[in-house]
């Protein structure tokens, strides 16, 4: 009988393993050879052994309402913009920059990790993160150029949400892919418009399976 996941956790089969999110702890879960005892349907996700059933219910991973399996569907890229810096910036990228930079106290540092990721899919934008625009590429490069001037400049979680936050301020939209691989485990997210990453490079997450796509 299919269970249903709860709508904070997200997971995805990398060989033989299982990689599980719980973005309501921020916690990941890395299940060695897990893959043959769990199968995900179209009604939930199925299990093949009780102890690992028990321990998805034991960490919370599990509801009784019914939900859709939450699996991230979404190309690796394929190409990058290269990380290119501005040379010179526009006046009104800055101030933008630094307007958004100002909102993370309050909707970043002082927000628990499930609600930042409700947030950015509440300001989702219909059709926006599957076309890159010429604006956008010059924004992007602007916050490059900016971005080793702002203080707290945190982990990949910090910068991708912050130049999500840029960029729909102007009016454009990504997709916040996070990725994970195995042995030895590394979990990362970037943004990515289309098949083209925006804020790193694709070499370097053509080994990184993505988990959740908001």
């Amino acid at each position: 009988m299919a269970r249903h996941l709860s709508p904070t956790t997200h997971l995805v089969a990398i060989g033989d393993d299982v990689v599980v999110l719980d973005t309501r702890t921020n916690t990941y879960f890395c299940l060695a050879a897990a893959a043959r005892d769990l199968r995900i349907g179209p009604d939930g996700v199925e299990f093949g052994d009780a102890d690992l059933a028990e321990e998805f219910e034991q960490a919370g991973l599990l509801v009784e309402a019914s939900q859709r399996p939450r699996v991230a569907q979404t190309p690796r890229p394929a190409r990058d913009l290269g990380l290119k810096v501005a040379a010179r910036v526009r006046l009104g990228d800055v101030l933008l920059i630094l307007a958004a930079w100002t909102t993370m106290l309050l909707d970043y540092h002082l927000v628990r990790f499930d609600r930042v990721v409700a947030a950015a899919h509440r300001g989702r934008r219909a059709g926006r993160a599957e076309r890159l625009a010429e604006d956008a590429r010059t924004l992007i490069a602007a916050f490059e150029r900016v971005l080793p001037w702002l203080p707290f400049q945190g982990v990949c979680l910090y910068r991708s949400f912050l130049l999500l936050r840029v960029l729909r301020w102007r009016g454009h939209d990504a997709r916040w892919v996070f990725g994970v691989r195995t042995w030895p485990f590394h979990a990362h997210c970037w943004l990515q418009i289309g098949d083209t990453a925006l804020d790193d490079t694709a070499d370097r997450l053509q080994g990184l399976t993505p988990i959740m796509v908001v």
